[in-house]
């Protein structure tokens, strides 16, 4: 059998093979468009996020720092109030528009009364006692304590901030708590 030494002559592409190519080349396209769209959703989404925190944290100082006497007054015809819309102490609660985005900002203040559960004395008589020494400390039970708002004064501070706009299903809603001590 003879075979011939066949060599094409044929140079370049044929029609097929660009078109398979391009075909390639626009299905990575799609891909690349579909991440870079989802990536720049989900930026969108945490930037709401780092704004809904600055706004707690900011509202949260802006009230811890008020005088416990300003805080007090805002109580005195009940034990718990609630700031859900407009201004106190110039600080501005509701709807809040930053840019773009709009973020609901509610503040609750509350009287609390302060208990103290299983409390436990040090036993400075038992023998062995060594005040620099931990693993010979020996503590014994004592009778819980209980005092009033007249007694101890405690507000509680509870900062709630909501991003409203954007997908809400997905949005949550972040809090903070603190406690403010009449030291006047």
């Amino acid at each position: 059998m003879f075979l011939a030494n066949f060599k094409s002559e044929k140079k370049g592409v044929t029609l097929v093979e660009i078109l398979i190519a391009f075909l390639i080349l626009t299905l990575a396209a799609f891909g690349a468009a579909g991440l870079i769209g989802h990536g720049h959703k989900t930026t969108r989404h945490d930037f709401r996020r780092d704004e809904a925190i600055q706004l707690l944290v900011e509202r949260m100082n802006q009230l811890s720092n008020l005088p416990f006497s300003k805080l007090k007054s805002k109580l005195d015809t009940s034990t718990s109030v609630s700031i859900n819309v407009g201004y106190y102490e110039g600080f501005q609660f509701g709807n809040i528009k930053i840019g773009n985005n709009t973020y609901e900002v509610k503040a609750n203040l509350k009287s609390q009364d302060i208990t103290f559960n299983n409390l436990l004395n040090l036993d400075f008589s038992r023998p062995g006692y060594i005040a620099t020494a931990p693993y010979t400390w020996y503590f014994k039970d004592r009778a819980s304590f209980s005092f009033s708002g007249e007694d101890y004064q405690v507000i509680k501070i509870h900062v709630q901030v909501t991003p409203v706009n954007g997908d809400v299903a997905k949005e949550k809603t972040f809090e903070a708590v603190t406690f403010v001590c009449n030291m006047e």
